[in-house]
């Protein structure tokens, strides 16, 4: 083995650093996806002069990590672009012992910061193959997380939604109510300049008035209407400003649920955009010939026999989405086994649906697939849900 003086180790002999193309096959798809954004592998495949526009992000993905088996320039290139970006996280961890390196990966798989670390921990000499097995199973579950993250913050989404909306329509009450309070207090103050005006003329005349009795009875009477008409200014003055401080109120929180809501979207399209990429990878590792021309996929042909067929737009969504070609059969043999078998040669893989399918078509599997050294699986559910748990699996037994 090669060595090189480690400058943090005082002239201690450490191992030299494992390069990407040493690395198992079925490492280089998750490094890409975990490692580096796809704006990143783009940049490098452009200096590569690929026409890197002409490719959607899967088809990017793809490429790249078919040129991680052995070495050339983009092999060497993105090894060179990990070591650089990943800099601090090589000299702090690279040359870790296993007991220390494992603790400080859960610390960081707690807190969601292992891009660094994995690049670390996978091209780390010292470190053991069960270590870098659990680590790679741990960056591997994430994928299967994602999903259900990605529905929780569609919920909230929705959730926040409906909360604002409440809040703009009460604010709309509150600013028709305090337009309707400013209409009254304008007219209680015309009201009471009015009187005051009267009380005065009033004044005025009783000075030359030998009738003083009735002066003071039509003052008093004044005075006391013009009380009723202060406290009532008062009391619209009251909920008026009442009315203004609720609606500050609710603009404040309206903003902030525009905020949250704002937070709940970009969180909903980076968990979709990683969902969609860790399931595309998880068909790269099965569909990617080692020895491949750049971007030459395999899909792997999925047969299901029974099932909903009012579910089959969705069923094949759900199966092309990771990596399979979809077919489907109802499960009906009224014209003949002829056709299912024809199927079931065509097929790499068979979901045989046991709660909505015929006997004859779930016996003509159980008989036919092994003859025909077909692989199949039995379904107990053949929901949406029951069927992506199926392909998880078989996906997990062929990464295995």
């Amino acid at each position: 083995m090669k060595t090189k003086i480690n400058s943090c180790s005082a002239g201690l002999l450490m191992p030299e650093r494992k390069k990407i193309w040493e690395l198992r096959p079925n490492l280089h798809c998750s490094i890409c996806g975990t490692c580096l954004s796809i704006e990143e592998q783009r940049q490098i495949l452009k200096k590569m002069k690929v026409p890197e526009k002409d490719y959607r992000d899967y088809e990017i993905h793809a490429i790249v990590a078919n040129n991680l088996f052995r070495e050339n320039m983009v092999s060497c290139m993105i090894n060179a672009y990990l070591d650089k970006k990943y800099r601090v996280e090589i000299a702090r961890f690279g040359f870790l012992e296993e007991a220390k390196l494992m603790m400080i990966w859960r610390d960081k798989m707690a807190e969601g910061d292992i891009c660094g670390l994995y690049w670390a921990v996978l091209t780390n000499p010292l470190l053991p193959e069960e270590s870098i097995n659990r680590v790679v199973g741990e960056v591997h579950m994430l994928s299967h997380l994602n999903g259900g993250l990605c529905r929780q913050e569609r919920m909230k989404l929705k959730r926040l939604a409906e909360e604002k909306q409440k809040y703009v329509v009460r604010l709309r009450q509150c600013r028709s109510r305090e337009k309707e309070l400013a209409a009254e207090l304008d007219a209680a103050r015309i009201c009471i300049a009015k009187m005051e005006r009267q009380l005065q003329e009033q004044n005025t005349r009783s000075r030359s008035s030998e009738d003083g009795q009735d002066y003071r009875q039509m003052l008093n009477s004044l005075k006391i209407e013009n009380n009723e008409l202060r406290l009532k200014l008062e009391e619209l003055n009251r909920k008026c400003q009442d009315y203004k401080e609720e609606s500050r109120q609710l603009l404040r929180d309206n903003d902030e649920l525009e905020k949250q809501v704002r937070q709940q979207k970009e969180a909903i399209i980076q968990l979709c955009r990683e969902s969609k990429m860790m399931a595309r990878c998880q068909a790269l590792d099965s569909g990617i010939s080692a020895g491949g021309e750049a971007g030459e996929i395999k899909k792997r042909r999925l047969l299901l026999v029974g099932g909903n067929s009012g579910l089959n737009n969705h069923y094949r969504d759900l199966i092309n989405g990771m990596g399979w070609e979809f077919r489907h059969h109802d499960g009906c043999l009224n014209g003949g086994r002829q056709s299912l078998t024809e199927m079931l040669k065509w097929s790499d893989l068979i979901l045989c649906s046991l709660d909505a399918n015929s006997h004859g078509a779930v016996h003509c599997v159980k008989e036919l697939a092994p003859k025909l050294h077909k692989e199949y699986r039995l379904l107990g559910n053949s929901s949406l849900s029951g069927i992506s748990r199926a392909l998880a699996e078989q996906s997990d037994t062929c990464t295995a």
